[in-house]
């Protein structure tokens, strides 16, 4: 029996040193883990190593004294339904992305909401914030700047400098061939 032990420690060092560094367990392996070493008294120390055995004694310590289940599986508490509410009507009407709204909320008076609780608010609703900016196409572009595109094509500023009067292409060209 001890050869298959000693077979299997080498077995497992061997898989751990290709997954990453921490794993975490859930609820129910941490049970099996628990049910089947404390049978081991002090020799778990010896033979763990899915986490360090002062982790272990702690879930031991734990189950004893009933505090063993996770009280929030999910993590931090929920936002309230209004706070939720808000930020997905925000995101539907303007499309904005999520650091825009969040500057919104802001303005609102709604401080304690980070970007990434929105960001985890709208995914759960299956909303995408603001457009789709890597598959833009150059058409898409034009489209949506069209209207302040043309009037760079038609339009100059005259300008007064040390040169005299000049439009805003030429300006810039006069600059330029000073700076070169």
């Amino acid at each position: 029996m001890a050869k298959y032990v000693e077979y299997l420690k080498h077995e497992n060092a061997i898989l751990r040193s290709r997954l990453p560094k921490q794993i975490h367990t859930t609820y129910e392996e941490r049970q099996t883990l628990l049910k089947y070493g404390k049978i081991l008294g002090r020799a778990i120390e010896e033979l763990i190593s899915i986490v360090s055995p002062a982790t272990f004694t702690r879930w031991a310590s734990d189950e004893k004294n009933g505090r063993s289940k996770p009280k929030n599986p999910k993590g931090g508490k929920r936002k309230p339904q209004q706070i939720r509410e808000l930020v997905i009507k925000i995101a539907i009407e303007t499309g904005f992305g999520y650091t825009r709204f969040i500057g919104e909320l802001r303005k609102l008076g709604i401080k304690k909401i980070s970007r990434q609780t929105a960001q985890n608010i709208l995914k759960e609703e299956r909303i995408e914030p603001g457009p789709d900016r890597t598959s833009d196409s150059w058409n898409e572009f034009l489209k949506r700047h069209g209207e302040t595109l043309w009037g760079c094509d038609f339009f100059s500023v005259k300008s007064v400098t040390t040169k005299g009067v000049c439009d805003g292409l030429s300006l810039f060209a006069n600059t330029r061939s000073a700076s070169v």
